[in-house]
């Protein structure tokens, strides 16, 4: 009989082939000994897409590799993580996500906090991807930066143990979004202990966008309103606790300040706090603060999109989150 690894490593994967198969060669390069691990996908590929891309890989012929189509009409991770978790056969669950590329030495150091923190959460570090920086020039993209420990503790780069999730019934499943951050607050809440683990790295995918798909791409965080609900707490660290960003009030108030200066140009001064806030946004010398000014028309659609976004989400759930 086959002895049970140490640890498996759960990832949830749609739409994204090529982003998870430069995380399944970034897994098979762990240093952690291949009979202490495992790796668990849960996905929504078609059966053709799957043969190439997870049996054909050399994980599935190692025998490290197992895979399931999700059966769900949505792809939702926190069906997709809940399956994968209790298909897994190690102790410990190390969470990541198809759009990351974790160091050699990742599982390992993972590993390590634990069995020094037994019962523990462990959370790595997350890092923008050094290969793909050069798309920090474009006006708008999505990058996922983490310094451990971090109050969402984000399944990009965690490992709970597995009585855990059971004890806690794993992720909400009525969560669309956040829904890391709703298990990591229970578990909290239940007197774990959050433990980081900085040295054991991911590098997070990073993503140019348009305006239309940054806007789009952020429909998904009305969803967020669900937990906030939940979990009160995470509005102590939102402005007048209902605003989720800094740019949300700042872009409302400039928004009013314009709607409102041919009438009384005084009003235009409301816009300065929005103003000030964005001139920086890529860093304080004169040359980052004028490319900040030149986007700053774009970015401003976008906070005020986020804001709208937000306010659905307020609606949905009957709760105020800005």
């Amino acid at each position: 009989m086959a002895v049970a690894p140490q640890v498996s490593v759960v990832v949830a994967s749609h739409d994204r082939e090529a982003r998870l198969r430069t995380l399944l060669d970034a897994l098979a390069e762990q240093t952690l000994p291949r009979d202490r691990w495992e790796v668990v996908v849960v996905h929504t590929y078609d059966p053709t897409v799957s043969a190439e891309l997870l049996d054909g890989h050399e994980l599935a012929s190692d025998g490290l590799l197992r895979h399931v189509r999700a059966e769900t009409a949505t792809p939702r991770p926190s069906i997709q993580r809940n399956v994968g978790w209790r298909m897994a056969r190690g102790e410990l669950v190390a969470f990541t996500d198809d759009d990351c590329r974790p160091e050699p030495d990742w599982l390992e150091r993972l590993v390590g906090e634990s069995v020094a923190h037994p019962g523990a959460i462990v959370q790595g570090a997350t890092k923008p991807d050094p290969r793909e920086t050069h798309l920090f020039l474009e006006p708008h993209f999505r990058a996922l930066e983490v310094d451990p420990p971090g109050r969402f503790m984000q399944t990009c780069n965690i490992l709970y143990e597995r009585a855990l999730l059971e004890r806690l019934g794993g992720l909400d499943e009525r969560a669309i979004t956040g829904e890391d951050i709703d298990l990591g607050l229970r578990a909290r809440e239940s007197g774990v202990e959050l433990v980081p683990a900085r040295g054991a790295v991911v590098y997070h995918a990073i993503d140019a966008l348009s305006m239309v798909e940054k806007i789009r791409s952020q429909l998904k965080w009305q969803h967020l309103a669900y937990v906030v609900k939940r979990h009160p707490q995470l509005r102590d660290d939102c402005e007048w606790g209902i605003w989720w960003k800094p740019e949300h009030l700042r872009a409302t108030l400039a928004l009013i300040a314009l709607a409102g200066a041919r009438r009384r140009p005084w009003i235009l001064a409301g816009a300065i706090p929005y103003v000030g806030l964005e001139r920086r946004r890529h860093g304080p010398s004169k040359q980052q603060q004028l490319r900040s000014l030149r986007e700053l028309p774009a970015h401003f659609v976008v906070e005020l999109a986020e804001v709208a976004t937000f306010a659905a989400g307020s609606v949905r759930y009957r709760t105020l989150l800005l």
